[in-house]
This record gives C-alpha cells, sequence and structure tokens, in this order.
C-alpha cells in the first residue's frame, strides 16, 4: 500500500514539473515574438497617368557669364554681392588704374607734340620745302602717338568693370585686395529672364521626348504647382557614367522667384508614337534604398504578406533624383526605403506609406 501511494506521489509530482514545464516554454515563445518594425515603403507604380513621364530637374540660367577684366591689377573695389541683380552696364568692381592713368597722360602729352610737329612741318611739305622722307616719317610718328594714346585710354576704360546683361551675380571669385592677371574669372553673372531646368533622361525613354513638346514644372518649395513648359534642347549623346541624356526645358521666371539651382518636378507629356510598354518595367528608387550584399548583388527589402523580404533586383544607371531599377519588382511592390538596418528575412513590419514612387 506504501508503494502505492509513493507511485501515485510521484506520478503527481511528475505532472506538475511538465505543466510547469509547458507553461515556462508557452511564456518563453511568446517573449520572443518581436513586435514589428515600423518602416516607411513606397509602392511601385508602372503606370503614367495621361501618357505622362515624371522627373527631378534642376534649374538653369540660359546664359551665363564668367567676367574678368582685361587688363592685370589689384582690386581696389567690389560694388556687388553674391545674389545682388544688377543692370546691364552697371559698374561691379574696379583694378588699381594709377599706372593706367599714368601712362595715358603720358600718351597724351606726346600725342599732343606729334601734331604740334605734323602741323609745322606739313607747311613746309605744302611748299615743297621739306624731303618726302621727313614728311613719311611725321605721319608715322603721329599714327604711332594716336595708337598709343587709345591702347592707354582703353586701359584706363578697361580697369573698370561694367555688367554686360542685366542679370543675377552668382558668384564672387575674388575679393578686394587679390592681385589678379588679365583675363582672370572675378564674378559669375547669371540671367534670370531666361531659365530653363534640366533633367536626366534614361535611354530607354529618351525615345520618347521630341524638342517643342509641352511639359509641366511645379516647385513645391515655392508654393507653385503647374508651370508651363516647353523642350527646347534634346542632347543626342549620352552621359558615359549614367547613359542618360541631358534634356532642357525653358519656363517663365515666375515674377523673377525661380532662381538658377532650384529643384523641381518635371512631367513631359510623351509623344503619341512612343511605345511606352517598352519601359514599363523601370522604376525610380531613392538611391538609400538600393543595397549590396557581400556577393554584390544588388536588392531591396520589400513587405510581403506583413514580413521584410529581400528581392534581388537590376539597377542600371543613376539618374536625377535616385536608382533606375528595370527587373525584379512589379506593380504593387512595396519597397521600404528607410530604415532597412532594422530588418531582416521574415522581419514582421508595419508599413507607413509614402506615396507611389516610380514613373508616374
Amino acid at each position: 500500500m506504501n508503494r502505492l501511494r509513493s507511485s501515485s506521489g510521484m506520478a503527481k509530482a511528475v505532472v506538475l514539473v511538465c505543466a510547469a514545464l509547458l507553461t515556462g516554454c508557452g511564456h518563453s515563445e511568446k517573449a520572443q515574438v518581436a513586435p514589428p518594425v515600423k518602416v516607411p515603403v513606397m509602392p511601385v507604380s508602372m503606370t503614367r497617368p495621361d501618357g505622362r513621364l515624371s522627373f527631378s530637374g534642376t534649374v538653369e540660367s540660359a546664359e551665363t557669364s564668367m567676367l574678368s577684366f582685361s587688363v592685370p591689377g589689384t582690386i581696389t573695389d567690389f560694388y556687388v554681392e553674391e545674389g545682388q541683380r544688377v543692370a546691364k552696364g552697371q559698374v561691379l568692381a574696379r583694378v588699381r588704374s594709377d599706372s593706367y592713368v599714368n601712362a595715358g597722360n603720358i600718351a597724351d602729352a606726346e600725342l599732343a607734340e606729334a601734331r604740334d610737329a605734323y602741323a609745322r612741318l606739313k607747311k613746309l611739305h605744302d611748299a615743297d620745302a621739306l624731303p618726302e622722307i621727313k614728311w613719311v616719317e611725321v605721319q608715322n610718328k603721329l599714327k604711332q602717338a594716336e595708337n598709343a594714346a587709345e591702347m592707354s585710354r582703353r586701359a584706363v576704360t578697361d580697369a573698370t568693370l561694367h555688367a554686360p546683361v542685366s542679370g543675377v551675380v552668382s558668384r564672387k571669385l575674388a575679393g578686394v585686395g587679390q592681385t589678379v592677371i588679365a583675363a582672370e574669372p572675378v564674378l559669375e553673372l547669371v540671367t534670370v529672364s531666361d531659365i530653363r531646368i534640366t533633367i536626366s533622361v534614361p535611354e530607354s525613354e529618351i525615345g520618347a521626348i521630341a524638342e517643342g513638346q509641352a511639359a509641366t514644372v511645379g516647385f513645391k518649395s515655392l508654393g507653385i504647382d503647374s508651370l508651363s513648359g516647353r523642350v527646347v534642347r534634346k542632347s543626342v549623346v549620352a552621359d558615359p557614367l549614367t547613359r542618360a541624356y541631358t534634356v532642357k526645358i525653358a519656363i517663365p521666371t515666375a515674377d523673377g522667384r525661380i532662381l538658377p539651382g532650384m529643384v523641381g518636378d518635371v512631367a513631359v507629356a510623351s509623344v503619341a508614337s512612343a511605345d511606352l510598354s517598352a519601359t514599363a518595367a523601370e522604376v525610380l528608387l531613392p538611391s538609400q534604398s538600393v543595397l549590396l550584399d557581400s556577393d554584390n548583388r544588388t536588392f531591396v527589402w520589400v513587405v510581403d504578406g506583413g514580413k521584410a523580404a529581400r528581392r534581388f533586383v537590376k539597377a542600371d544607371a543613376l539618374a536625377s533624383g535616385g536608382v533606375i531599377v528595370s527587373e525584379g519588382l512589379s506593380a504593387g511592390d512595396s519597397v521600404i526605403v528607410a530604415g532597412m538596418r532594422k530588418v531582416g528575412t521574415g522581419s514582421p513590419v508595419s508599413v507607413e506609406i509614402q506615396g507611389a514612387y516610380g514613373a508616374e
């Protein structure tokens, strides 16, 4: 009887221990489940509404002038600052002109002397009392004196730098007290009455753009949603590194608010004959979202069923605003664009939609 009681007690103890272990295991498993990582994603859009091609571009002036003095010297005055608007003919800077003024005074005195000699000897020449060789000599001396005086006056004038056109001073390349040589740039002047926005177009899409096409440009920083532009130049040679072509679009100045260097969003209406299906697989992604693994394979992180998954892609070229991915993604894919270091394969994620990205 005692043996039976002992066996029954041991059995109960084993059951209790197993129950405790099972309960503990259950709690342990729950503790190991990590909370979802909140990551921003951008849904991939493979369609272009209304057949438009979208790019990011940079504003530049249609005319940029590097200004310099025609004579060497030490800069004594600068009358403008960077960002200042100037009018055509306005004085911008000066170099020390004392030596040029002195040289001009000497040249003027020599010219006066040559003219006086010419006037006196002309009377003798008219009276046939002067040898012809002497008359030729006095004529040559007068011409040389006139040329020397003209050069001296020009040197004095060239010691002052004037604006050749109206525009904005974009850069000062020298300072007061600096000695410069002739033709050394000291100022950069850009015109703001004629501006353009430059975009880089992948080789797979350049065929859908032609000179004269209409374009729409927006500047979020200025609160400008839509400006009408027109393609005025399309390069025929691709950049050797990016394999992209440069396209320039003329746009209005918006009362002078748009300045060179600003970044805008450009939508170009595709030519009717362009076959856009050939580029439907291309997506423009932020550069930070495209990564390399240890084998130098390009990949991105996507959200698949609420979890992070590594997706190998083909990244063909760089473009304004990111990296062009031509293979590996499909319409509707959600690409993680930030916080990639927080995730791994199978990591549960909580997505934060940031808007469609790609060819919109």
